[in-house]
């Protein structure tokens, strides 16, 4: 087995054994500091950012150079040219396009749990896949031709190599890398869908296209494409199967929370404003962001010699931030491993805080990703109950970001 399908488990691991402590642990034969702290953690990605670049040469090697990949100039371009319409776009659309896609996708995972016991991440994954193309290129991820499979599989594939350092590629790594090229092959002929002159041009497509066509900044609309539908929709997936086992796990908690999403939509007023602010929601997509955050980590590197308090960094260090770490911190809260929709809970370590990082390079889809998830969770409490069909406790499955390995034990039936 691969460290990186382990990762997540020895992530958990520290938070319980080194609490609220900063470690040095070796992957791979690489020296690497875990931040597990949020002083630390702001010091790295906010006060000192500057001085701890991306450490993706993997993800920029499997997916191609994009903004989720890049640092400095290269990450700047394409920030500039990406984060007004992450910014700006319509929450209104977004609201409305989240209900209509949240209703088909709980109608299919009621008809699949008359044959399985867990849920299936392909219907949370079309489901965010969908909101995002649509409201983004005014396209119906129907109409186009991207295979979500595809594209998860060559995520899947190309994840084993997260944490290979150079020269330590073993068989299981060799077996992959002969699986990624044909895998990249396909689901770069499918983004080219988006090249095709028949294809409406939003602007958000007519400016990637613009940057592509200009050749100085190395922006290639595929890579552009590929990472947005993995930063967009499959963190946004995997959060939502996090949501639904942990309704599954709190069930009265389940039956609090359907009350007050069946009053939102019995109202006059069903706005995006207004379902923002029903506070135990909200504080539900937090606490399921923080207990499960979709992606665990960000991986930097110091360019020169820093020091943490009495803690020296020096030059090319590998530091890893875990979120998991920060946000099941004993020191910011009663008990970090059990969901808490109160108002005693530190904002510091929330999941709406923390889980799409902070500092300069915090994740730009943040507020379109809280408001779908938002209305997903709406949506499926007022149209489904969710009920546990294991009580094993989650094994995990790193795939750019957190799944449950094997899935979510949950059963979906209708109201």
């Amino acid at each position: 087995m691969s460290l990186s399908s382990t990762i997540c488990e020895q992530l958990y691991q520290l938070a319980h054994d080194k609490n609220g402590e900063n470690v040095v642990t070796n992957f791979n034969g690489v020296d690497v500091l875990i931040i597990q702290r949020h002083e630390e953690a702001d010091h790295i990605l906010r006060l000192n950012a500057a001085n701890y670049r991306k450490n993706m040469a993997w993800f920029r090697l499997v997916f191609g150079p994009s903004r989720f990949s890049e640092d400095g100039h290269p990450w700047a371009i394409r920030r500039e040219l990406t984060q007004s319409y992450f910014s700006r776009f319509d929450r209104e659309r977004t609201f409305q396009l989240a209900q209509s896609y949240a209703l088909e996708a709980v109608e299919t995972l009621i008809k699949q749990s008359e044959k399985s016991t867990y849920i299936d991440d392909g219907t949370m994954r079309a489901m965010t896949a969908k909101v995002l193309v649509e409201n983004f290129f005014d396209i119906k991820l129907d109409d186009t031709d991207i295979d979500l499979g595809v594209l998860a599989e060559f995520m899947e594939a190309g994840s084993d190599y997260s944490f290979v350092p150079q020269g330590k590629t073993t068989d299981l790594y060799r077996e992959r890398l002969m699986q990624l090229p044909e895998l990249r092959r396909k689901i770069l002929h499918q983004l080219g869908f988006f090249r095709r002159p028949d294809v409406i041009r939003s602007p958000l497509l007519k400016d990637l296209l613009a940057a592509d066509q200009r050749q100085t900044d190395r922006v290639v609309l595929e890579h552009e494409m590929m990472t947005f539908m993995a930063a967009g929709a499959e963190t946004s997936a995997a959060t939502m199967s996090w949501a639904c086992y942990l309704l599954a796990l709190y069930p009265a908690m389940q039956e609090e929370l359907r009350e007050i999403a069946q009053q939102f939509w019995k109202a006059n007023e069903q706005s995006w404003k207004a379902l923002s602010s029903l506070t135990p929601l909200a504080r539900f997509i937090s606490e399921t962001l923080r207990l499960y955050p979709p992606t665990p980590i960000v991986a930097r590197y110091a360019i020169a010699d820093d020091h943490i308090n009495a803690t020296p960094i020096p030059a090319g260090q590998n530091v890893m931030v875990s979120f998991i770490g920060i946000q099941h911190d004993k020191r910011l809260r009663t008990d970090p491993w059990k969901i808490d929709l109160t108002g005693d809970r530190a904002h510091i370590s929330d999941g709406n805080t923390m889980a799409f990082s902070i500092g300069p390079r915090v994740c730009g889809g943040k507020h379109f990703a809280l408001l779908e998830l938002i209305t997903f969770l709406s949506v499926f409490l007022t149209k489904a109950r969710f009920e546990l069909t294991s009580d094993e406790p989650p094994a995990y499955l790193w795939k750019s970001q957190m799944l449950r390995l094997g899935g979510q034990p949950v059963r979906v039936s209708a109201l």
